[in-house]
């Protein structure tokens, strides 16, 4: 059989040469879906001091405030090692946090008291330990939004690591310019998918694919955390566990080349 040949330009490829040149692009393409390796909440009163509670091993982390003005920010991080090759180019990130618990939500409300909520998604510049401060055979969220009393190694609005290292900045050390911003909207439901996706985030793995040394995670945060009843809150690893539900669990979508 006679060999036809594609014309691209001035260069004539065989279709075995077409071939190996898809089957190359192919076999160095690829995409995974990340579990979080930790995840953690830390918590402030309304005049920004610590209140002396953690989560490390609850159930849930939120963004935002309660109905005491307490705040709450949440912190990730993904083992971006085990699933990304080294040398990587990143192409896509996106991630995802399922709602667990929505602050104005009660006696089967849907959270409208405030009808747009925008979360923030911050880069962290210093290394934190989740701690084992929490409960992490609960299956509801009920009852953790305040935390647990702080315990040795739990990462707090103060302490990266309780009686060890702590923040520069109470609160947490992040960079002021976020990488990530997504404005969420009602009806909320429990079990809804709260997504963020960004060129910054992209560039973020990126940079920790190339230098992993680097690799702090990501701190959460609301911009209503001075407001009363706006929280909004995902189900961690360990909520996920729990509950035997893995599809619970955060997770980062990555896609590279």
């Amino acid at each position: 059989m006679t060999s036809s040949t594609v014309k691209t330009g001035t260069l004539l490829l065989t279709p075995a040469l077409v071939t190996a040149a898809l089957g190359s692009a192919i076999a160095f393409a690829g995409s995974a879906d990340i579990p979080a390796a930790h995840d953690a909440m830390i918590f402030g009163t309304s005049a920004g001091s610590d209140t002396g509670n953690a989560s490390g091993k609850g159930p849930a982390m939120f963004a935002g405030a309660d109905g005491g003005l307490n705040m709450k920010r949440s912190l990730v991080t993904f083992d971006l090692g085990t699933y990304i090759p080294s040398g990587a180019t990143i192409d896509l990130v996106r991630m995802d946090l399922i709602v667990g618990q929505i602050a104005g939500s009660g006696m089967g409300g849907t959270g409208g008291n405030l009808p747009s909520r925008t979360i923030r998604v911050y880069h962290l510049t210093t290394p934190w330990n989740e701690g084992s401060s929490g409960s992490p055979t609960a299956q509801t969220i009920g009852g953790s939004g305040q935390g647990y009393t702080i315990s040795t190694g739990d990462t707090s609005w103060h302490y990266t690591n309780y009686t060890g290292s702590t923040w520069t900045t109470l609160g947490g050390d992040f960079n002021s310019t976020e990488i990530a911003n997504a404005t969420f909207t009602t009806p909320f439901s429990v079990g809804q998918t709260c997504s963020w996706s960004s060129s910054g985030m992209v560039n973020d793995v990126q940079g920790w694919v190339t230098s992993p040394s680097s690799y702090n995670g990501w701190l959460i945060k609301s911009d209503l955390e001075t407001t009363a009843t706006s929280f909004l809150g995902w189900w961690t690893v360990d909520g996920a566990n729990a509950n035997h539900n893995s599809a619970l669990q955060p997770i980062l979508h990555v896609e590279w080349h």
